[in-house]
């Protein structure tokens, strides 16, 4: 039995494998764990961060917050100052461990949507519309049905065991200690109009809805890639190699003919280089930041930017980090009525100590689970002139001289989407502590619950956003972080839409039975005054916004001459054997948060490598 030491380095050099996998994230750890099924393929994975799978800080569910700004844990980047968003910075976390961002993030498990999916299949890529690829939704993961008592709890809860995965790597649960505000969740909404109709998984419905997390109901530690993908038995397989900080430095290409084929990886592990070969295929997984700055490293991009920084153009693709997309979300905080409790209790040293030790016990607990609950919604009180105008604007969009061609096509097809008007725009999403965005010194002081007294939050973040930024290299270092522009609220429907979105927040919190948990004229961390007006809700998520850390797109999978990066085959468009199985390939960033989507594109990844080779 071979024995896993993500540090051995020693006979690396001059190495060959049959595939060579970059990053050892959400996406990669599957599609190497798929590919070693074959006990004959032989598979490398760089990955550049750390071996931290046997560490609370990432087992423990609650603890997510407590990794971002580590460098054991966090990539902890920047974006450029964001001029529609007032100058502000805005951060970019990522997972830099085994399991990436899947090991640091809040474990929610949501789901795209139907058109969303649909959408992605309209612009030129066949085989990843819903109907084929929601069987990889179910692949991945394996569902516990919630408990008889939280059924009672959420007693109007749609969950159909039927339609949940059931053999997947990736464990799925509820939690066992809600707070009054979940219950209030779902029945405000009922009181709204707007009961939950159908369960998230099956891409349709509006309403409120229950958020499943990553977690193992047996052992209450977070299922992130890491242990999921990478478990015991596979850290076992003899064809399976891991190297952790090893961070690319570029691919070795070789042009042949009219296409360019990856020979090797260049990589630097402790300021020593090596090289590897590669006899198959090249497979990026570093993600919607990284992803791209390799390629651009390596020569594949937009010419004119290799060239200010002394690199030789390989490939002309000048969509290479263009089109990111994110959810930026916008969020209210409200003080809870006296004698409530709230999340903001972990503050307390005596109630943080004694929360630890009841995990420790038997995993109950907050930190055992995640705490969040969600609602899919239209935009509602949106009057039938001002939602023509505003389809009447995007459309104005698609036709603007100068339009570049991949954003004419995936503005009609989110035209499409926008226009019917039950289809959700906003996810909504409660969380039973206070969110703070004005205090971002740091990325966690937004959730150092600083603020005295005790409150809730609700957020608001868009589903199909308009704006773009862009992700590309900053210098022909490859330890130099990339360039990030989210662009989040940059297109301005984006801003009348969410604007309008955040106004029913307050909708949701003067509607009983949510009206009764709050404190009579309590404090807002928002805003004094209730948010009536849309100029002021402008102007509040102009001020408030912060990244969701849903960065997508950067290397879309579309056609070469719409912009595109990838084929629906997620090969590089160009070459004959480097593929994306990221989040970089997606055309359009699907509704909610994105890591189900993740982990379901990278096993579709490798049911399409795996077809290739045989």
């Amino acid at each position: 039995m071979a024995t896993f030491n993500s540090d051995a380095t020693s006979d690396l050099r001059d190495a060959n494998f049959d595939f060579v996998v970059i990053g050892g994230g959400t996406s990669g750890l599957v599609v190497a764990n798929r590919l070693t099924e074959c006990r004959d393929t032989r598979v490398l994975v760089l990955e550049a961060g750390t071996n931290r799978l046997n560490d609370p800080r990432l087992l423990v569910p609650g603890l997510a917050s407590t990794t971002f700004e580590d460098p054991n844990f966090d990539w902890n980047f920047k974006s450029v100052p964001q001029e529609q968003l007032n100058g502000r910075h805005l951060w970019a976390n990522k997972g830099r461990t085994l399991g990436g961002s899947s090991a640091i993030n809040m474990g929610m498990i949501v789901y795209p949507s139907r058109c969303g999916m649909n959408a992605w299949e309209s612009l030129g890529n066949p085989g990843w519309g819903w109907d084929a690829f929601s069987p990889y939704i179910r692949s991945f993961h394996q569902a516990t049905a919630p408990s008889d008592q939280v059924r009672h709890f959420f007693q109007d809860m749609k969950y159909d065991h039927g339609h949940q995965g059931s053999e997947g790597p990736v464990k799925v649960s509820f939690g066992d200690e809600y707070m009054p505000y979940h219950t209030a969740w779902l029945e405000t909404f009922k009181t709204l109009g707007y009961p939950q109709t159908e369960d998230q998984i099956c891409g349709l419905g509006i309403g409120p809805f229950v958020s499943p997390g990553a977690v193992d109901p047996e052992t209450h530690t977070r299922s992130h890639a890491g242990v999921a993908y990478l478990g015991p038995e596979v850290q076992a397989r003899s064809n399976l190699r891991i190297v952790t900080g090893a961070l690319a430095e570029k691919l070795v290409l070789e042009r042949r003919r009219d296409i360019v084929v990856a020979t090797a990886v260049r990589f630097t592990k402790a300021n020593q280089t090596y090289t590897v070969s590669v006899r198959k295929e090249v497979i990026l997984a570093a993600g919607t930041t990284q992803t791209p700055q390799i390629l651009e490293l390596s020569g594949i991009g937009n010419s004119d930017l290799l060239r200010q920084h002394g690199i030789t153009p390989v490939i002309e693709n000048p969509g290479v980090g263009e089109n990111l997309q994110d959810h930026g979300f916008v969020s209210f905080g409200y003080e809870v009525a006296d004698g409530l409790p709230s999340g903001d209790v972990a503050r307390d040293p005596v109630e943080a100590a004694a929360a630890m030790e009841a995990y420790q016990k038997d995993g109950s607990g907050p930190l055992g689970m995640v705490p969040l609950v969600s609602a899919f919604m239209p935009c509602v009180d949106f009057a039938p002139t001002e939602r023509e105008l505003l389809l009447q604007e995007l459309q104005s969009c698609m036709v603007t001289p100068g339009i570049p061609r991949a954003r004419e096509k995936q503005y009609k097809a989110l035209y499409r989407i926008l226009e019917q008007p039950d289809e959700p725009t906003s996810q909504y999403i409660l969380a039973p502590f206070q969110i703070l965005p004005r205090r971002r010194e740091t990325s966690k002081s937004v959730f150092d619950f600083s603020h005295p007294g005790f409150f809730i939050s609700i957020v608001s973040m868009l589903n199909y956003p308009l704006s773009r930024g862009s992700v590309h290299l900053q210098s022909a270092d490859s330890s130099a972080a990339p360039r990030i522009d989210h662009g989040i609220l940059r297109h301005p429907l984006d801003l009348d839409l969410h604007a309008r979105h955040t106004i029913w927040i307050e909708r949701i919190a003067e509607t009983e039975p949510m009206a009764s948990l709050l404190k009579q004229q309590g404090q807002r961390l928002h805003t004094p005054e209730r948010v009536t007006d849309l100029d002021r809700a402008k102007e509040l998520c102009t001020e408030l916004a912060l990244s969701t850390y849903h960065l997508s797109g950067t290397c879309a999978m579309m056609p070469y001459e719409d912009g595109g990066v990838v084929d629906p085959r997620l090969k590089v468009h160009g070459t004959a054997n480097i593929r994306i199985v990221d989040a970089s390939v997606f055309p359009l960033v699907p509704r909610g948060n994105i890591q189900s989507t993740v982990f379901a594109a990278a096993e579709k990844a490798a049911d399409l490598i795996k077809e290739d080779m045989y």
